[in-house]
This record gives structure tokens, sequence and C-alpha cells, in this order.
């Protein structure tokens, strides 16, 4: 998978895309700024997605924290986002 400049800079300057960052991030990164896996699946266990595990389980980190977090944004919106 590649992600062209165009792309980051366009998901860059949503203001929704800072919002959301600014409240899964700190809760799912570790102290190094690298993705824990089993913080962010501990956030999607207690939002109601269970699944996620076995279902991403051949992806690297990085693309595992892409779709958690696309999986968790909607929730989110809905104002019914919990943290683990």
């Amino acid at each position: 998978m590649e992600i062209t400049k165009l792309q980051r800079d366009s998901w860059m300057k949503n203001p929704e895309t800072h919002a959301w960052e600014s409240v899964i991030g700190p809760l799912y990164k570790d102290g190094n700024g690298s993705v824990d896996v089993e913080r962010l699946f501990a956030i999607a266990d207690a939002n109601g997605l269970q699944d996620l595990r076995v279902r991403y389980a051949q992806l690297n980190p990085g693309q595992i924290a892409m779709n958690v977090r696309n999986r968790l944004r909607p929730i989110w919106r809905a104002g019914k986002f919990r943290i683990a």
C-alpha cells in the first residue's frame, strides 16, 4: 500500500482529522510515538469491536492502527466513544 503526498496532505488538512487524532493518538501510542497495538485493541474492545484482532492479524502495526482508527471514528462522531 502506498499513500501519496497529495493523499497525506489532503488528510492532514481535514479539521476532523486533527480533532480525532488529538483524542485517539495519546491513547494508543507509546512514549516514542509508536503504535501500541494492544492498547488500540483494548480501546476497540471497549467500544464493541471485539473481532478486530483476528480480522487484522495479517497486517503490520501501521495498517492495523489505520483500520482500527477508521472503525472507531464513527463511534466517536456519534458521541459514543469509550476509553478503555
